[in-house]
């Protein structure tokens, strides 16, 4: 008898290699696994192992089929030490089969640079893309296959059965929340379930290694999340164009590149020259902090569908071609001609103009356009009456809004009194006092308001003199002294507070200021003045005491608010949401309010403890007050003490004191 023949060196070698990483594999079992491969898989494997000795444990994307079987195998017989490669291009586990330049893809990615490969015209669309099946791109191919099919879950049309949406995910661990949720993707630093993967796509991050901004979709040793070339692996959510992460909304490309190529067809290309009306516009729009929002307004916007339509026509855009469209549409279209106009404005395409005397001749216009009848009276009272006190308001920044509704109401019932007394057979000049306080009767909250109108009227001879009385005020409520001062020291040393509503709640507090002209203060009102801080809320420089200071200098440096407020020029210590324009005066007292900051009763403590330390002559151009306002503060701080003195002379029972 003869004993068994020993194994050709080849295999030894083989065998060797195998478990010169995997301490945990008998020698003899080693033996026995290479015994069972076919010839040419035991040399490729051996060729492949002696380039990568590793191969079997780092999970390398450039390991043959063979040896992709070879990990398998391993794993299914329990060894734990082995590491199945992960796809090139995806970073996902699966079985390798197309090699490219520096590893091998899955399947899937190999269809995907297959139809990388084959980049032209669509046949459908037009446009430059891969062309994978048919000479169409992806999107045509999908909405031709989706033409005829239909999803059995939901009923849309679809390309799969089930679609996307409606197709089960296997649930599994995520690796960055490590909850067990459907999966979304499989990144190489693992599976990712829904939430995740929006946040990591809508907020990349900067990559610890090579400092570039991307998405973040890998491991490195010490759990730090790293990019995916920095881990040796490609970047699936690069832009083509510029490499930056592509917009999870919007396919292809960035947010950026996206918006360029927007911008050339709302604007046209003549927006590249510097002496064209848009050039500004375009340049600041394009390298704007948050493109996305640029975008989001171009995309959906009825006021982007009306500038593309506007500049088609080749020649300059003016306020008075965007008049014509506001005044011969509906209040609708008003507000779109207004909101595109804020937007040309704010980036110096278009000049300012007095917004206040152009609303009230609009306004004018379309109730004369209502009741023809009553434009004799209505055009020269709004000309000789309401004009005038606009055009001396001009200078205001603050309260642009509630002037503008101080005008309509003014013109709207100066219209329903001319119609109420001509329902009634009366002309203005019959118009006797019993009618005016048998109209007034009806709704005095509001016909107060005619008083304006009748006054003007009698002044002029229109009518004989009639008496409409002055809407009733209540007596201004303020806080006591100590509820005061604290609220004051909330604002100042609170950090918990928003820096917002502190700033705005100081401010209050102790200027006593409007919430108009609060939210519209400017950004140099904050100013410097011999080496100290000073707020101009006027004519006359404040200075500061030290924490309000320090508070306010850090609001305008603070970064603004998402939206229009990141892409305008900071204008405002308070930038609102609509472009170029401060938050609204509503706003801002919602924000107070919510903050247990009450603002009537805060601004007239604020102003009687003024008023009791400063002059009207000083108090009005301070804190821009007009100086009969400022006497009337300066009379109610001037507070009687009988009434104190009374109170004083009994107990809390009601006993008077000896």
């Amino acid at each position: 008898m003869t004993g068994r023949s020993a194994p050709p060196p080849e295999w030894t070698e083989l065998a060797d290699r195998i478990t010169a990483f995997l301490p945990e594999l008998p020698a003899p079992e080693a033996a026995r696994i290479v015994a069972g491969m076919t010839p040419a898989a035991r040399t490729r494997i051996r060729d492949h192992l002696r380039l990568h000795p590793d191969a079997l444990v780092s999970g390398a994307s450039d390991a043959p089929r063979s040896t992709q079987a070879l990990i398998t195998s391993l794993a299914g017989a329990g060894i734990t030490g082995v590491k199945a490669p992960s796809c090139l291009r995806c970073g996902r586990v699966r079985p390798l089969r197309r090699a490219v330049p520096g590893g091998r893809v899955c399947l899937g990615c190999e269809g995907v640079l297959a139809a990388r490969g084959n980049t032209g015209p669509c046949c459908v669309c037009g446009e430059t893309r891969p062309r994978p099946s048919n000479q169409r791109c992806a999107s045509c191919q999908r909405a031709h296959i989706s033409a005829t099919r239909s999803c059995s879950a939901c009923g849309k049309p679809a390309a799969l059965d089930p679609c996307t949406s409606c197709r089960p995910r296997p649930p599994a661990r995520c690796a960055l929340c490590e909850t067990n949720a459907p999966v979304c993707a499989r990144w190489p630093l693992g599976p990712v379930c829904k939430p995740c993967y929006r946040e990591a796509r809508t907020h990349p991050g900067t990559c610890p290694v090579c400092q570039n901004e991307r998405v973040l979709i890998a491991f490195t040793d010490g759990r730090r999340r790293v990019c995916g070339p920095c881990t040796g692996r490609g970047d699936p959510y690069a832009c083509p164009r510029c490499a930056s992460p592509r917009s999870y909304l919007i396919r292809g490309l960035c947010d950026r590149c996206t918006l360029h190529d927007e911008l050339d067809a709302v604007l046209g290309p003549a927006a590249e020259t510097p002496d064209d009306q848009y050039a500004r516009m375009r340049a600041a729009l394009a390298s704007c902090d948050q493109p996305r929002t640029a975008l989001n307004w171009i995309r959906n916007s009825h006021s982007a569908r009306l500038l593309a339509g506007l500049t088609g026509t080749g020649r300059p855009l003016t306020h008075d071609d965007l008049e014509t469209l506001a005044r011969s549409g509906t209040r609708g279209d008003a507000q779109t001609t207004d909101y595109l106009r804020g937007i040309l404005v704010a980036y110096q395409a278009l000049p300012e103009r007095d917004e206040l005397l152009a609303r009230i001749e609009r306004h004018l216009a379309r109730v004369v356009e209502r009741h023809p009848e009553h434009a004799l009276l209505l055009r020269p009272y709004v000309r000789w009456s309401l004009l005038p006190r606009a055009r001396r308001a001009a200078h205001r920044r603050a309260g642009l809004k509630h002037r503008i509704r101080w005008a309509y109401t003014r013109i709207n019932l100066a219209a329903a009194f001319l119609t109420a007394m001509n329902e009634r057979g009366l002309a203005l000049a019959d118009v006797t006092q019993h009618e005016v306080d048998a109209w007034g009767a009806g709704n005095p909250s509001t016909h107060y308001e005619v008083r304006d109108f009748v006054v003007w009227a009698a002044h002029r001879g229109h009518s004989r003199p009639l008496l409409v009385p002055h809407r009733p005020k209540a007596d201004p409520e303020g806080l006591d002294e100590d509820s005061h001062w604290e609220l004051l020291q909330q604002c100042l040393t609170d950090t918990a507070l928003p820096l917002e509503v502190r700033a705005a709640g100081a401010v209050l507090l102790l200027f006593g200021q409007h919430v108009t002209r609060i939210a519209a203060l400017p950004a140099d009102a904050l100013a410097t003045v011999d080496g100290h801080t000073v707020l101009i809320l006027d004519r006359t420089p404040i200075r500061l005491p030290e924490p309000l200071a320090l508070l306010l200098t850090e609001l305008t440096r603070q970064e603004p608010p998402g939206g229009w407020a990141a892409n305008s020029p900071r204008r405002w210590l308070f930038p609102g949401i609509r472009p170029g324009l401060h938050i609204s005066s509503t706003a801002l007292a919602r924000h107070l309010t919510a903050h247990h900051i009450p603002v009537r009763q805060a601004r007239t403590t604020a102003l009687v403890q003024l008023a009791q330390d400063l002059p009207p002559a000083i108090l009005a151009p301070m804190l821009g007050l007009h100086v009969i306002t400022a006497q009337q503060w300066r009379r109610r701080a001037a507070t009687d003490w009988t009434a104190y003195l009374e109170a004083r002379r009994r107990n809390r029972r009601g006993v008077p004191i000896e």
